[in-house]
């Protein structure tokens, strides 16, 4: 900067008594000085003014064009920033949006394995009741035939299926728990996203006002992550997502095998016990029907017995007066005198008559015995098939029983909806009696 200027009239204060003798004029050569020195003084000011204005409009164009730049700066990572979180957002909502629906459709598979665990435990109660029903079947009938083998084989069959139904549902229950868990990331994630987009736009729309705020100090920086961090995040959020519905869809395939494999094997099943229960019944009615012919031919031989004990009886009776006349005839010459004692042919007729009476009598005595005995056996025998028969018609009216208890014909056709996976049963048929 220049030198102050003296004053313009320091001399003014002169002794007026040296302006008027002339001691105190200024000499021409200072008087011009002193007005060149202005002017020069004036010019460096005015150069000096000159070069402050170029600075100060350089300075401000240069802050024009620095916040030009930062504000396209500013503008353009926020609409990147926006449109990133715009992406994330649309792969949280359609993620979102997925994991709803799985969670649907492991609801209903859920339901479905709970009704078919449900269904085969009712079933595995009715094999129960009827093994129960055919352990009640006389004692004679207690066999292991073949209903008795394949209602063991069915009790088998159902207590698999209610394990595999019980392990089918713990992994739908831990996949669904996962899925919830999962579900209420992404929800926290997509409302943090959806605040963050907010304020973005709103930074935006945004436009510079005038205010003292201006020269305020920043508030202290909330930044806890890096961007990298910011988007792996929100990616490894959605892979655990993917992944989890990934294992779900497995989840409900492998539930949709075993209940449909299961299902079939009871049907099968279903269709062996109650075929072995008709060739049970079978074979137990031809049994019956020949124990039956049996006891009607023994009722036959009996009624035949009987006549023939009549017949022997009548015969023993009529062969008594002609013995006993034979024998008092014989007792009675048996008195006669001593001259008289010879074994004359009246004597040898009389002992063969009596010999031969009582022979046959004695024939017929034994005949009648047996007769007796084999009446005796007959009876015995006709008491032991009608005992027989009377289990076998119990046996049969239980068998028929334990038939008709059964429960209705597992379904034939199970088909899997691509929606939900679900299983539908159709064809079931009613149990046959």
């Amino acid at each position: 900067m220049a030198a102050p200027l003296e004053p313009l009239f320091q001399h003014r204060s002169a002794h007026r008594s040296g302006v008027l003798d002339g001691s105190a004029q200024r000499e021409p050569k200072d008087w011009n000085y002193e007005s060149s020195r202005q002017c020069m003084d004036a010019d460096n000011t005015i150069r000096i003014g000159n070069a402050d204005r170029m600075h100060s409009n350089n300075t401000m164009n240069v802050g024009d064009k620095v916040t030009r730049n930062n504000d396209n700066r500013v503008e353009r990572a926020l609409r990147s920033k926006c449109a990133q979180t715009s992406k994330l957002k649309g792969l949280l909502e359609e993620t979102l949006a997925k994991t709803n629906n799985e969670l649907s459709k492991m609801e209903s598979i859920k339901k479905h394995l709970t009704q078919e665990r449900h269904r085969f435990n009712m079933l595995y109660q009715r094999n129960q009741e009827r093994r129960g029903q055919r352990g009640n079947r006389p004692g004679r009938e207690l066999v292991r035939d073949q209903p008795l083998k394949e209602l063991k084989r069915e009790t088998d069959v159902l207590a698999r299926s209610i394990e595999k139904s019980d392990e089918k549902l713990q992994d739908v229950a831990n996949s669904m728990s996962r899925l919830n868990k999962l579900k209420a990331l992404l929800k926290s994630d997509l409302a943090d996203k959806s605040h963050a987009l907010d304020l973005d736009r709103k930074c935006l729309d945004m436009v510079a006002t005038d205010g003292a705020q201006a020269a305020a100090s920043l508030p202290d920086s909330v930044t806890t992550g890096l961007p990298f961090g910011w988007k792996r995040d929100t990616y490894n959020t959605l892979d655990a997502s993917r992944e989890a519905h990934r294992v779900a869809t497995k989840t409900r395939k492998d539930a949709f095998h075993v209940t449909n494999t299961q299902k079939m094997r009871t049907k099968d099943q279903y269709d062996v016990v109650q075929a072995a229960l008709a060739n049970r019944l079978k074979t137990v009615t031809a049994v019956n029907n020949q124990l039956k012919d049996q006891l009607a031919n023994v009722d036959d031989e009996i009624s035949k017995l009987m006549k023939a004990k009549k017949d022997l009886e009548t015969a023993i009776r009529d062969k008594m007066p002609p013995l006993n006349l034979a024998r008092q005839r014989y007792v009675t010459r048996t008195r006669r005198p001593r001259r008289e004692a010879v074994f004359d042919e009246v004597e040898h007729a009389l002992l063969l008559q009596y010999n031969e009476l009582k022979e046959i009598v004695v024939e017929l005595q034994k005949k009648l015995q047996t007769v007796v005995g084999r009446l005796t056996n007959l009876k015995q025998q006709k008491q032991s098939l009608e005992t027989n028969i009377e289990d076998k018609v119990h046996c049969i009216k239980m068998d028929h029983v334990c038939r008709a208890m059964a429960p209705s014909r597992p379904g034939t056709a199970v088909s899997m909806r691509s929606s939900n996976l679900s299983l539908y049963s159709v064809g079931s048929e009613p149990a046959e009696m």
